[in-house]
C-alpha cells in the first residue's frame, strides 16, 4: 500500500538524575536529552493484509529480527491502538551502536509510529506520545527530536525548543552495558545500613540559560556513572582518554557504554575526533545536536 524512510537519531544525555525508586521497580529520573545525527535508517511499509502481521529485517549492526526489537512492539502497539489490519513491515539500516546508552533502539521504535502515521493518518501527536512509554522509556522524547526535559521514567516530556545545540566526539567501546544491570549496581551501591535506598538531594536541573551561560564548563552530570563504570571498568579508561587530550565537560550517556565530550565549537572537536579515528580499539563519532523530527529519506 505505501512505503516511507526515515532517519532515526542517536541522544545524549547532557544530565541525569535518579530521583527515587517505585513500587513498581523502576527509577524516576530527570534527564536533559539531546538528539545528536547520528542515525538509523528506518523504512516502514504498510501492506495489503494477508496475515495481520509484522515483520522485521535489518542490515548493519545485528539487531533482533523479532518481537524483542523495540520497532516491532512499538508496531504492534499501533496496531492495537488503531485497530490497523495491514501487514507491516520493517527494516533497519543499524548504525548506532547497541548497548551503548546513545537511544538507538527507543529511537527505532519512535520512528515506527511516526513512520505508521505519516502513512496511515490515524493519530494525532498528543496520541503517538501516550502511546511511546508502552514501547519503551525514551521512545516519547523521539517522537518530536528536540532537546528536552525528560522526568518519570522518560515519558514526561518538556521540549526545550531554545537549548543551544553542541558539537560532540563519542567514544563508543566495542561493549554493550545493561541498563537494568547498571541499575541494579546502583541500587546495591546506594543501600543504607537500614536496607533502603539512598538518593541523596535532589539536583537542581540546570536550564538553557544555565548551559549559555557556564563559559568553558558545563553543567553536565549523570548520577548512573559510578554504577556503570562499577560494571565495567573501561568506560573510565575512555574517559581518562579524553582527559589525557585536554578535553573538558567528559560524561557516560545513558547507562553506558558511550563516552562523549561537549565542545560548543567544531574545531575542537574535529580536532579531537581526528587524532581519535584511528583507534582500533573502539569506535569514534564526530556528531552535533540537532532539532526536529525524524527527517524522511
Amino acid at each position: 500500500m505505501a512505503k516511507i524512510k526515515l532517519l532515526s537519531p542517536a541522544k545524549i544525555n547532557l544530565t541525569l538524575g535518579i530521583l527515587g525508586k517505585r513500587a513498581d521497580g523502576y527509577h524516576e529520573i530527570s534527564s536533559i536529552m539531546q538528539p545528536v545525527d547520528l542515525f538509523d535508517e528506518i523504512t516502514v511499509d504498510v501492506c495489503e493484509p494477508e496475515g495481520n502481521v509484522i515483520s522485521i529485517s535489518s542490515s548493519g549492526l545485528k539487531v533482533p529480527n523479532n518481537k524483542e526489537n523495540l520497532a516491532w512492539r512499538a508496531a504492534e502497539l499501533y496496531k492495537e491502538r488503531t485497530g490497523l489490519k495491514s501487514d507491516i513491515s520493517i527494516h533497519i539500516n543499524k548504525k548506532i551502536p547497541l548497548g551503548s546508552g546513545l537511544g538507538g533502539g527507543s529511537g527505532n521504535a519512535a520512528a515506527v509510529l511516526v513512520g505508521l502515521n505519516k502513512l496511515t493518518g490515524l493519530l494525532k501527536e498528543k496520541d503517538l506520545l501516550d502511546l511511546a512509554p508502552r514501547a519503551g522509556a525514551d521512545v516519547a522524547f523521539f517522537i518530536s527530536s528536540i532537546t528536552s526535559l525528560a522526568e518519570g521514567i522518560g515519558e514526561r516530556i518538556t521540549l526545550l525548543k531554545d537549548f543551544p545545540l553542541y558539537y560532540y566526539v563519542l567514544i563508543c567501546p566495542h561493549l554493550s552495558a545493561s541498563t537494568k544491570g547498571v541499575y541494579a549496581e546502583w541500587d546495591k551501591i546506594n543501600t543504607d545500613a537500614n536496607g533502603g535506598n539512598y538518593y541523596g538531594p535532589m539536583k537542581q536541573v540546570p536550564g538553557p540559560d544555565d548551559f549559555r551561560r557556564s563559559g568553558g564548563t558545563l553543567p553536565i552530570y549523570n548520577d548512573r556513572q559510578p554504577a556503570a563504570i562499577s560494571l565495567y571498568p573501561e568506560i573510565d579508561a575512555y574517559i581518562k582518554v579524553f582527559k589525557s587530550m585536554g578535553a573538558r565537560n567528559i560524561q557516560m550517556t545513558g547507562s553506558g557504554s558511550a563516552v562523549f565530550s561537549v565542545f560548543p565549537e567544531s574545531k575542537e572537536a574535529a580536532e579531537i575526533y581526528d587524532y581519535l579515528k584511528t583507534s582500533p580499539t573502539f569506535d569514534v563519532y564526530l556528531v552535533k545536536g540537532i532539532k526536529g523530527w525524524h527527517r524522511l529519506i
